[in-house]
């Protein structure tokens, strides 16, 4: 009864070792039989040699053009197979190869037949021993299959000693010896096809070892060559960032001596106009580089919704007009309905750093953007009329701090971070990012991005934003383990009309909660200093004193406490935090309420 075939994995790669024997066996005898037309002609010459003389010549010719021809189609079969090796089904060659072998034994039995009964009795005995040895050279020829051997021996042993005892009725028991050699020689087959199975999972173990090795190896040395490209990209990003903060703080601390020299009213609105100035190109640096941050940490993770591609961009036209005309720019816009599937935020980023970045860049003539469709993905196209790219600058730009005619490091041009944002969430989003440029006629920056949404998706809504007005009045509570955002914060809060509240502690912000009760909006710092962070803390008073808005400010890009945030979907700003920034953020939150 043959046992059913197992499922799984187990099977599979029962089936996968015993194809890999098979294959190694047909190719073992393969290259054995090619020999064997040469065996049979010194074993056909040695009979000759012998016999010729007590046998009739035809008869014997006959049986050796037999024998002969019989070899000689194995060796042809053989060579065949070992030509189309990669291809052959080894289960079927090899039960050719086992009929070819009972074909060659029947042969070689055929001459026990035919001329036992013309020789004399040490003449038999002879030519017995003779086919008694070939079965046992079969060991080797078969190359461990005990169905070649067993039908090669078989097809000799049977024949022979059938014929011997049909000579000599006395020796009857010569048929039960040779069927017992036959099967002492089939074991002997059958243990070396153990030892072959056990070499072919060697083998197989070996390779297996050396793949992962050099897999292993592989990733190792692509892990090396990354890890010096981040060391260079950062020593680059560090030598750039150092620069561009030192200036500014350099400036700011000439104009603090100049506040302490207690200047003149118009001198004073001059210093804060600057002063403003150079806090704006702060912010925006070390946005870009929390930006790169998190970015390369994994915490800036894409959203999916549905949201309309084409108010998105024109909402940020509607900010960057006023910058375009100062400029004396034509900022032209073609937005036809364009519904999206993705993050809405990185979207605008991309598409806000781009237009950015073509302003900064062009002194004539006009900014375009368009938007189209190309099946399933959304084309947002940004061109300029500026100074164009040369085609060797052109993959460099998209390198952080990388600067086009700007050696002085004017920061009204920005700091270099743009088009490297640009790259870097493209890639998170999924999306393609192609440039076009000639130099002197101006660029063409095309973001194709994927998941569009079909016709029919949101509406296009109003690009003016409207401001949220805070009551007079409102209880904002400001939680911060730092005394001087504490101060500012508060400071500024009450200037916009809020009462404010602040704690730097834990257990002064739950004694606010007992002594006023639930705040019309808490801003929690994510790092409070002991033992529970901001996202715990609002966590812990909301089950307490029930729901109110939260707003969570951090200057980290990367800790356990932030993937909470972002995984409780508290609203999160990091610092620094302009206040057009704060302002939006404390409008959405009471938009509720309002």
């Amino acid at each position: 009864m043959t046992p059913a075939p197992s499922a799984g994995p187990v099977a599979d790669t029962g089936s996968t070792r015993q194809r890999e024997v098979l294959i190694e066996l047909v190719t073992l005898h393969a290259r054995v039989l090619q020999r064997m037309p040469v065996v049979q002609a010194l074993l056909v010459a040695g009979l000759a040699l012998v016999f010729i003389d007590k046998v009739t010549a035809p008869v014997f010719a006959s049986w050796a053009a037999f024998a002969l021809g019989i070899e000689a189609l194995r060796a042809v079969v053989a060579t065949r197979v070992l030509r189309t090796l990669n291809s052959i089904d080894p289960t079927r060659v090899h039960r050719g190869f086992v009929v070819m072998a009972a074909c060659a034994g029947a042969a070689d039995g055929l001459a026990a037949v035919l001329f036992l009964p013309r020789l004399e009795v040490i003449d038999q005995a002879w030519l017995g021993v003779v086919l008694f040895v070939i079965p046992a050279a079969g060991v080797a020829v078969s190359m461990s299959s005990r169905y070649i051997l067993g039908a090669f021996a078989l097809a000799i042993i049977v024949p022979a000693t059938v014929t011997w005892s049909m000579l000599h009725p006395e020796h009857r028991s010569v048929i039960a010896l040779g069927l017992l050699y036959s099967g002492l020689l089939i074991l002997v087959a059958a243990e070396s096809e153990r030892l072959l199975m056990r070499a072919v999972l060697i083998r197989q173990e070996r390779d297996r070892v050396v793949r992962d090795l050099e897999r292993s190896n592989a990733e190792v040395r692509a892990a090396q060559m990354r890890a010096e490209d981040a060391a260079q990209a950062r020593a680059r990003v560090l030598a750039a960032a150092s620069h561009d903060l030192r200036q500014p703080l350099h400036a700011l601390s000439i104009y603090s001596a100049i506040l302490a020299a207690n200047p003149s009213a118009a001198t004073l609105r001059e210093v804060g106009e600057n002063i403003d100035q150079i806090v704006r190109s702060l912010g925006h640096l070390l946005g870009g580089l929390l930006d790169l941050s998190r970015l390369s940490t994994g915490y800036l993770t894409p959203e999916r919704r549905l949201f309309a591609l084409d108010a998105e961009c024109a909402r940020i036209c509607a900010e960057f007009r006023s910058l375009a005309e100062a400029k004396g720019l034509s900022l032209r816009a073609d937005l036809p309905p364009t519904p999206l599937c993705g993050d809405q935020m990185m979207v605008g980023r991309i598409a806000r750093n781009l237009i950015d970045n073509a302003i900064k860049y062009t002194d004539q003539g006009e900014v375009s953007i368009s938007l189209s469709r190309i099946g399933d993905q959304a084309v947002l196209a940004v061109a300029d009329t500026g100074k164009g790219i040369e085609p060797h600058e052109q993959q460099r730009i998209f390198e952080e701090f990388y600067q086009i005619d700007n050696p002085g490091r004017d920061r009204s041009r920005g700091v270099g971070l743009g088009l490297a944002l640009v790259q870097r969430m493209s890639e998170l989003i999924g999306a393609t990012v192609s440039l076009e440029s000639e130099p002197g006629r101006g660029s063409c920056f095309t973001v194709t991005i994927p998941d569009a949404a079909p016709e029919g998706g949101p509406a296009s809504t109003s690009v003016t934003a409207t401001l949220i007005p805070m009551p007079a009045g409102t209880r904002i509570y400001v939680v911060d383990d730092e005394q001087d955002i504490l101060a500012s914060t508060g400071t500024l809060l009450t200037l916009w009309g809020a009462r404010v509240e602040t704690a730097s502690d834990v257990s002064a912000a739950v004694a606010l909660f007992e002594r006023f009760g639930p705040p019309a909006l808490l801003i929690a710092d994510l790092r409070l200093g002991g033992h529970e962070h901001g996202t715990a803390l609002a966590r812990r008073l909301r089950a307490t004193w029930g729901e109110f808005p939260v707003l969570i400010t951090t200057g980290e890009t990367s800790s356990e406490a932030l993937r909470e945030t972002n995984a409780a979907g508290y609203p999160l700003m990091h610092k620094p935090i302009t206040a057009e920034r704060l302002r939006e953020m404390i409008g959405r939150a009471l938009e509720p309420a309002a």
